[in-house]
């Protein structure tokens, strides 16, 4: 770089820590907010947060940034991690420029509101009193999305902001392949007649001490190479992963599922997520904005590669079922390991997608996709949205919801306007199963999990992957990686073949 280029680049970074920092204390408040804040601590908690958001608003659009940029455009003798940050503010601030402040207090003011009205909303299962809030948040969100749309439509635009890759078209055409796939697989398990029967099941929903649930799941997390001197563990209702430093990356889970396997794949889940942060978090990356996971897609690739591709498999049982059993011993009486294997790998058509076993899983995702594509684009009301929920819920699963709090509000990410998220966790299994066809030529990935050698997992992700954070685009790094374009036949591959094996298909 020049001189000049030089100077505007390290006050760009200065700028970006200063925001990142800003951004961690942001977290803090919304950490606090989802377990131990006060009930009626919640309207001043969103004019705290929203006073936050309209001050990173101000320092992201500062005019010198503009003057920065030009400065360097087009630099080339710059490091892979000094462009990714050149990269990731030419976009950020070409977005933030065209938002007014007003829009972005209001946005994180509506968000902290229509979230706190959707606790007692759930509880009750109350959707028409909650209706207003999250019709404010949703025409702010779309209100946001037209002033950065460049010709786009407004979902398209909002998946762009949420890092998917892809735009509606794409998933739509992906997601129909992935609906064959998982009901093809359902259908077939469905009709083999060799599921286990609720009686069989029964032991998953005795009475489990919360201490023996702890003191597994720690196991597992310690084995998988978890960092507990950078992490602390809490309980919500509505499990997440927050990074509210550097070193102090946070994950939650809740007890109160009466399947004693919900904790434990919860757990790794958020797990997942965390070490991904941990990994991204590193050397000159740390305190940045490239000290995270690349996008919201990869990380939920990751998260759910650690649920399901490892914690599901009969290898990783083979380990942590007879340490499960000693745990507790009197749930597990007389329990024997394939019925254990086909318990935890059930496949039913359920109302709660973080309950949802992993071939359905995809479905509940699916829902919410076409879904929220309507009620962005317009065609749906949100005031119609519990009834067009149950429909689609009937359509894809085959049964309507229970009730409010297991169909349309179970879900906090609409609460929170996060809208064009949900499409990651189905577009994350479609990585994950590409990242461990490939890793499975370097790793003898069935030993290490009969071994509880997981750490070895997360070294080599680490190495490949998490220790970029986010230099590179996910679709750059899949082939850095791997050499190849990501494939989702891999995905259709994984889910036959395993549920073939596991069921005698």
């Amino acid at each position: 770089m020049t001189g000049a280029q030089r100077k505007a680049y390290d006050r760009l970074l200065e700028l970006d820590r200063t925001l990142t920092m800003i951004g961690h204390i942001d977290a803090v408040l919304g950490y606090d907010f989802e377990t131990v804040m006060s009930k009626k601590g919640g309207d001043e908690r969103a004019e705290q947060m929203a006073w936050l958001s309209s001050r990173m608003h101000s320092l992201s659009t500062s005019k010198r940034i503009g003057t920065w940029l030009e400065t360097l455009e087009g630099v080339t003798d710059a490091t892979d991690e000094e462009k990714a940050l050149i990269r990731v503010w030419k976009k950020h601030y070409n977005d933030v420029v065209r938002i007014p402040a007003k829009l972005v207090s209001e946005i994180s003011r509506a968000s902290n509101e229509c979230q706190n009205r959707w606790f007692t909303a759930r509880q009750d299962g109350d959707f028409k009193s909650f209706c207003p809030y999250l019709e404010k948040l949703v025409d702010l969100k779309k209100e946001r999305a037209s002033l950065i749309a460049d010709g786009k439509g407004l979902y398209d635009t909002m998946l762009d902001r949420n890092d998917t890759g892809f735009d509606s078209a794409q998933i739509g055409k992906l997601f129909d392949g992935m609906q064959k796939t998982i009901l093809d697989v359902v259908q077939a398990v469905e009709n083999s007649g060799r599921q286990v029967t609720d009686r069989e099941e029964a032991f998953l929903y005795e009475k489990y001490d919360v201490e023996k649930q702890k003191e597994f799941s720690r196991r597992i997390l310690s084995d998988m190479g978890f960092e507990f001197d950078r992490s602390s563990i809490g309980v919500v209702a509505h499990p997440f992963t927050s990074t509210v430093g550097g070193d102090d990356i946070r994950i939650t889970t809740r007890f109160e599922d009466p399947n004693v396997t919900s904790q434990i794949y919860t757990i790794i889940h958020e797990g997942g997520h965390a070490i991904y942060e941990m990994g991204a978090n590193n050397g000159t990356l740390k305190g940045t904005s490239l000290g995270q996971g690349e996008s919201n897609t990869f990380h939920e690739s990751q998260s759910r590669l650690w649920e399901n591709l490892v914690a599901r498999s009969p290898y990783f049982w083979e380990h942590y079922f007879p340490i499960f059993r000693d745990t507790v011993p009197e749930q597990t009486k007389g329990v024997e390991f394939d019925t254990f294997m086909k318990a935890v790998n059930r496949v039913r058509r359920d109302d709660i997608r973080v309950n949802a076993d992993e071939v359905t899983y995809g479905l509940h995702i699916i829902l919410r996709f076409r879904l929220e594509k309507e009620f962005i684009d317009g065609s749906l009301r949100i005031k119609d949205l519990p009834e067009a929920w149950d429909e689609m819920s009937l359509k894809l699963l085959g049964k309507r919801p229970d009730s409010m709090k297991s169909g349309v509000l179970q879900d906090v990410h609409w609460m929170g306007g996060m809208y064009g998220y949900f499409p990651s966790y189905a577009l994350g299994n479609i990585i994950n199963a590409h990242i461990w066809n490939f890793m499975g030529k370097d790793l003898d990935l069935n030993d290490v999990m009969k071994r509880g050698e997981l750490f070895k997992i997360k070294d080599y992700l680490t190495e490949r992957y998490y220790r970029y954070g986010a230099i590179y685009p996910s679709a750059e790094m899949l082939r850095r990686v791997t050499g190849k374009d990501l494939d989702a036949s891999f995905f259709d591959v994984y889910l036959r073949d395993k549920y073939r094996r596991l069921f005698s298909l």
